[in-house]
């Protein structure tokens, strides 16, 4: 932190979530939490959110440069691959970081193109540490070959930086799988003014060497007394809150239910970062005060995620207000009386609800309880009668 502070002006927020997923890539599989038969790995789904220009880029620029230092080449995924290819990377390497500064290009092409949307679907897989598996012919190779390949175990840290809109995943076919395994770090403009950034001779150097730590640590991980009481603790507590959310909030609900895990996957590299700096903290015991840390970390990350959907939700009603708009204007234009075109709830749900059966198409509550609403706000609409039966005014555009 100190030292991106002195080289880039992106927001803290943005410093602390771009050198998570490094440190998480630096232990890999090495380290990990016994989780009953299974193993829990401090893998890292980072997401930098913000406005155009916020200095995301420089920051995670800064990150990779850190994490290129200490990791050898395969173990970054390049930036546009296909299914095909991403798994020829990880019988490669099984442990990988996905780094992409310019993340509307990528979160783009996953929503729209084919095999961006399975490329989507398999990271969903990767966030867990699952293995892969496929069978191809074309694997065989000859009549000797085998068509089908299977890495048992692989371990994905992901660091990517997008804007406000993007960032939400809207129109994503695997939006709500997505978004829940992201850890948000959002920020709406910049941590600070650097005019000229000071060379820093060897700065970067003596961050590798406070680093090696997490390259050379191993082994597996286990809760201190109180921790372990804390923990019991936590995990009551995000149970209560899911029971006691609002079941139509299924994102915030999804989010609720990965952050336990992602606790004990931050906490893991807390802790190590202790013992990594003085030896004298514990490096196999995760000490009640880190995980403490930890879950405050993550309670950080499911409020900017709020924020985050709450902006993105605002964008997507007004673009459904001006496309609603347009079209009342369109094909009313010709009764409209003093400046205003005059339409019944009636005449509206039938202009717009149609199959309503029908995925992702408008509902009367998507019409009259956010889309009108956000109209009357920007002074475009008003409902002026309600008795006998409701009456909406939308404003002619003025002419120029």
């Amino acid at each position: 932190m100190t030292y991106a502070r002195e080289q880039v002006e992106g927001a803290d927020s943005y410093i602390i979530g771009s050198i998570l997923p490094a440190c998480a890539a630096m232990l890999g599989r090495r380290v990990w939490f016994p989780w009953g038969d299974d193993r829990k790995f401090p893998n890292v789904f980072a997401l930098l959110a913000g406005k155009p220009g916020d200095r995301k880029s420089s920051t995670i620029k800064l990150a990779a440069a850190l994490a290129r230092r200490t990791l050898t080449s395969e173990s970054f995924l390049p930036s546009n691959f296909s299914p095909e290819a991403m798994f020829d990377e990880f019988t490669a390497h099984p442990d990988k970081i996905y780094i992409v500064d310019e993340g509307n290009t990528v979160l783009t092409d996953w929503q729209k193109g084919t095999n961006g949307e399975r490329v989507a679907a398999r990271f969903l897989e990767l966030y867990d540490c699952k293995g892969m598996s496929e069978s191809f012919r074309r694997n065989k190779g000859g009549d000797e070959g085998e068509a089908q390949r299977t890495i048992e175990e692989t371990s994905t840290s992901v660091l990517m930086g997008a804007t406000f809109n993007v960032a939400a995943f809207q129109g994503q076919v695997v939006r709500a799988g997505m978004a829940r395994r992201f850890l948000y770090y959002v920020a709406d403009g910049h941590g600070r003014m650097i005019g000229i950034p000071k060379k820093n001779d060897g700065g970067l150097g003596r961050l590798v060497e406070m680093f090696k730590p997490f390259v050379e640590a191993s082994g597996p991980m286990e809760f201190a007394p109180e921790a372990e009481a804390l923990w019991q603790n936590l995990q009551a507590d995000n149970r209560a809150r899911i029971e006691a959310a609002d079941p139509l909030a299924e994102a915030a609900i999804s989010r609720l239910s990965s952050s336990p895990m992602q606790t004990l996957g931050i906490a893991m590299i807390f802790q190590l970062a202790r013992w990594a700096l003085s030896k004298t903290a514990s490096r196999h015991r995760i000490e009640a005060d880190t995980l403490m840390l930890a879950g405050q970390h993550v309670e950080e990350c499911l409020a900017a995620a709020e924020f985050l959907d709450s902006i993105s939700h605002r964008a997507e009603i007004a673009e459904e207000g001006e496309i609603m708009l347009a079209k009342i204007r369109h094909e009313h234009r010709a009764t409209a009386r003093a400046g205003s075109i005059f339409l019944t709830r009636s005449d509206i749900t039938r202009m717009f609800c149609h199959n309503t059966g029908r995925r992702g198409s408008l509902q009367t509550n998507d019409i009259y309880l956010r889309i009108i609403p956000e109209l009357e706000r920007k002074g475009l609409a008003k409902l002026i009668r309600k008795e006998p039966s409701e009456l909406y005014a939308f404003r002619v555009e003025e002419q120029a």
